[in-house]
């Protein structure tokens, strides 16, 4: 018996539309599941975004409530501004005396405001600062000046003293 290997079997050739029609359904599934995913990955980016939009709008909020609170405890508002982008800022620079706050009036306060977690981080950020340029032994300046940006990486600035680059 002479075989012919140039030429398939009629069995060969179902096998191979048999393994061709596997292959396309198994590639229309893969593009199908890719398609759900990448779908889902849409809807999951954009809540994510609502909510950290909404996170950030919650934070400036929560600073507009502590900032009367500030200015009882010797600060005065010299500058206010809203930045409203894709990342909404609340921009304020607070002016005190740094003898105004030593580190005994700053754990009264810390202990005044122990529930509010950014003021802490307020408190800690002056009295870091105000520790720091006593380690240093530079020479005492009275004017205390904090600069706070509410935003999606909040920024608390402290200086004593103001710099001649504002």
């Amino acid at each position: 018996m002479v075989v012919d290997i140039n030429t398939p079997s009629p069995k060969s050739k179902t096998m191979l539309k048999n393994i061709l029609k596997t292959l396309q359904e198994t590639t229309d599934v893969i593009v199908e599941k890719a398609t759900e995913l990448n779908d889902v990955a849409k809807e999951k980016i954009h809540d994510a975004k609502e909510l950290t939009k909404d996170k950030v709008l919650s934070l400036i909020e929560e600073w507009i409530v502590i900032l009367p609170n500030l200015t009882r405890s010797g600060f005065h508002i010299s500058s206010f501004g809203v930045n409203m982008s894709l990342n909404p800022c609340l921009m304020v620079e607070m002016m005190g005396k740094t003898s105004d706050f030593d580190e005994e009036k700053l754990l009264k306060l810390m202990e005044e405001f122990k529930n509010e977690k950014s003021v802490r981080l307020l408190l800690n950020a002056i009295k870091s600062t105000i520790m720091m340029h006593k380690k240093a032994g530079l020479p005492t300046n009275d004017e205390l000046i904090v600069k706070l940006d509410v935003k999606l990486s909040p920024e608390i600035k402290v200086l004593i003293g103001k710099p001649s680059t504002v």
